[in-house]
């Protein structure tokens, strides 16, 4: 159920529907977390892969369960230059009254948007955290926000919360990002401890935190050389 859009079954039939994205990073996530917390790894878990391409995964024992990109990646959150999920009839008024096309369009919601389209400066998270900028501040806001939003409705999905991970260019490098978006999570039972995130290595809860909230470096290399190996083994 959560792969289908709500539109006539005919364009299901035809491949219009959720896929999601960042698979090879959720693969590696989800056998790092077994290795080095495996009863987390075995509950409910929210995964985060925050980079210039951002989504969330719900992991349910290891396996995908629910994502919040669908059938492009251009779905779900705010990232660094695309716009993340929007009304799609803010897209028809796009067309009618902006006069926009198909290229032009494209252009908008995948390179023009975002934190860059938001804060008018930069879709580098680097640049809008060292910025003064009232507008650099209002994209983190949404970033934060809607990251925070989106965790909340894949705990809905899976039914609770036991286990959070960041990863990827601003979940490993940006602890005030995940230190905003643990605060809003605080009514789920999220606490961090404020000296781990700041080294951002490992394990960041703090020891009344009902949920494990763990940094991993992703590796999507190894899980594609894994593949790809196990392939050259069945070609054989």
């Amino acid at each position: 159920m959560v792969d289908r859009f709500a539109l006539p079954r005919v364009w299901e039939a035809r491949g219009l529907r959720r896929y999601g994205f960042h698979g090879l990073s959720y693969e590696y996530l989800a056998g790092r977390l077994a290795a080095l917390d495996p009863p987390t790894a075995a509950g409910r878990v929210v995964a985060a892969h925050l980079g210039g391409g951002a989504s969330l995964c719900a992991l349910r024992d290891g396996r995908s369960i629910d994502t919040t990109m669908g059938a492009t990646p251009l779905d779900g959150l705010v990232m660094a230059t695309r716009c993340g999920s929007l009304d799609a009839g803010a897209v028809l008024y796009l067309l009618r009254e902006g006069g926009l096309d198909a290229d032009g369009l494209t252009d908008l919601l995948y390179r023009q948007s975002g934190l860059l389209g938001v804060s008018g400066l930069s879709g580098d998270m680097r640049d809008l955290l060292e910025s003064r900028e009232p507008a650099a501040r209002e994209a983190l806001d949404l970033y934060v926000h809607r990251a925070a939003r989106e965790m909340a409705a894949l705990a809905a999905s899976l039914g609770g919360l036991d286990g959070l991970v960041f990863t990827a260019g601003v979940g490993e490098n940006a602890p005030r990002i995940r230190a905003e978006i643990c605060a809003r999570l605080g009514w789920l039972g999220v606490r961090l401890d404020a000296a781990a995130n700041e080294r951002g290595a490992g394990r960041l809860n703090a020891a009344d935190s009902a949920v494990a909230v763990w940094m991993i470096p992703t590796d999507e290399e190894v899980v594609i050389a894994r593949q790809t190996a196990a392939l050259l083994d069945l070609a054989e």
